[in-house]
This record gives C-alpha cells, sequence and structure tokens, in this order.
C-alpha cells in the first residue's frame, strides 16, 4: 500500500497528463476499502431538446455513485466541460481506512443564448474510477441567429455539485461545488459561515469544501456561494457521517 501511494503521489506531480489517466486509475481502485459495491447509474439523465435561437437553457444530469463519480460534457465528441480527474486528496487522506464514498452528483450544461452553433450531440459522462455511463441527447437550435449578449461580465454559474454525500466517521469529505468562469468562494453550514480556521475545513481552489475528521456534528445541510462583482450562484449539499464501525 505504501509503494503504492508513493506511486500516486508522484504520478500526479510529474506525469504529463496524456499518459497518467490509466495508471491513476488502476492505482486508485487499489485504494478504494469500501464498505458497499461500487456502483454507477442515472438518477437524472438527458432528454432530446429543441431550442428557438435566442432561447436559454440548462442541461441537468444526475448520478448516484459508490464510490464518487466526476461528471464531465461532450458536444459532437469534443470536451466542453468539466473533468475526469477524480478527487486524488481525499483518496489519499483516507488511504487504508475503510470509506463508504457513496452519495449523488449533479451537473449542468447552460447554453445562455441558443444560437446554430449549439445545435449537436451532447453526452453527460459519469465516471468513478471503476466504471464509466453516458446519457445523450440531441439539441436542435431553430430560427435565425441573432446577436447574444457577452457572457464575460456575468455572474457565474454552478455547473457541478454534490447533492448528497455518505461517509464514514473519522474520514475526510469532500463536497463539491464547480463554476462555469472564476469565482470567489464561500460555504456556509445549516446557514452560518464555516470558519476556514479550524484547521478540518478547508475550501479547494475549485470551489470544493474538504472536511477532515468529520463526525456525527458535521451533519447537515452545507451551501456554496459562487461569487464575482456580478452576482452569485449557490448550490446546496446534505453530508450524512455514518457510523465508525464496518458491518
Amino acid at each position: 500500500m505504501i509503494c503504492k501511494l508513493m506511486l500516486l503521489v508522484s504520478i500526479v506531480a510529474a506525469a504529463p497528463e496524456s499518459k497518467m489517466d490509466a495508471a491513476v486509475s488502476d492505482l486508485v481502485m487499489g485504494l478504494d476499502h469500501l464498505t458497499g459495491k461500487t456502483m454507477l447509474k442515472f438518477v437524472d439523465s438527458l432528454g432530446d431538446l429543441k431550442l428557438e435561437s435566442g432561447e436559454s437553457a440548462a442541461i441537468r444530469c444526475e448520478v448516484t455513485s459508490t464510490p464518487s463519480a466526476v461528471i464531465f460534457w461532450e458536444k459532437d465528441g469534443k470536451r466542453v466541460q468539466g473533468s475526469d480527474k477524480l478527487n486524488l486528496f481525499e483518496k489519499i487522506t483516507n488511504t487504508g481506512k475503510f470509506v463508504v464514498e457513496s452519495g449523488i452528483v449533479s451537473s449542468i450544461f447552460h447554453i445562455p443564448c441558443a444560437s446554430s452553433k449549439d445545435s449537436g450531440v451532447y453526452k453527460c459522462i459519469a465516471y468513478n474510477g471503476h466504471s464509466t455511463i453516458e446519457s445523450t441527447a440531441e439539441i436542435q437550435v431553430d430560427g435565425v441567429d441573432g446577436k447574444c449578449p457577452s457572457t464575460h461580465r456575468t455572474a457565474p454559474k454552478i455547473t457541478l455539485q454534490t447533492e448528497s454525500r455518505f461517509e464514514m466517521s473519522g474520514n475526510a469529505a469532500t463536497l463539491v461545488c464547480r463554476a462555469d468562469k472564476k469565482a470567489d468562494w464561500s460555504w456556509t453550514f445549516s446557514g452560518e459561515p464555516i470558519k476556514m480556521e479550524d484547521g478540518r475545513h478547508e475550501i479547494l481552489p475549485n470551489g470544493d469544501l474538504f472536511i477532515r475528521n468529520i463526525s456525527w456534528d458535521d451533519m447537515g445541510d452545507y451551501t456554496c456561494v459562487a461569487s464575482n462583482k456580478y452576482g452569485q450562484a449557490e448550490g446546496e449539499t446534505f453530508l450524512y457521517p455514518t457510523k465508525k464501525t464496518v458491518a
């Protein structure tokens, strides 16, 4: 296990991205000590959609997964949103422990002002280190393209978030929250701002909330806030710490 962990850290730190995925995936499977069976399925999948030029849309998909999944999007075979990189920080922190690492994750692909270039075949792809699933939809935009406002001077939009997360007490847990653009991040727990100075909570650069050594007192509703000078967006999730004993 120590050798695998050292190899994983060295790969993440030094390997070219194009050569990293397969090796990391193999090692992630070796690091998991799951209390349940691996599982990945859609709770909410895609459906074909017709839009009028200038119309806005938010396309959503949702998966339940063990271990935790990431979601990314493709349009006509090309990546347009998200990443297939798993949360190695949490996995490394929980190395050698039994983990639940189960929950629901959702993702939204935003089309702020539809035009002919938005027509195509979209895929929502979920990956949890053990398996991959995808849901496909065709989007058709009708009408003559008009002038769409710029999206640069707008508030961020949430694109990926944890809906609910189960993890064993004493372990680390990550609550995912990502936005479509650079943002300032903050988190609340039961409506109160979380104090990052306590040493247990940390907002990662991508917006995720990392919590060390979770306990029953951490159970409840969490809200992430992504903001810039033009406005803000929020995402809500629920954390459920489970008993430390393994059945």
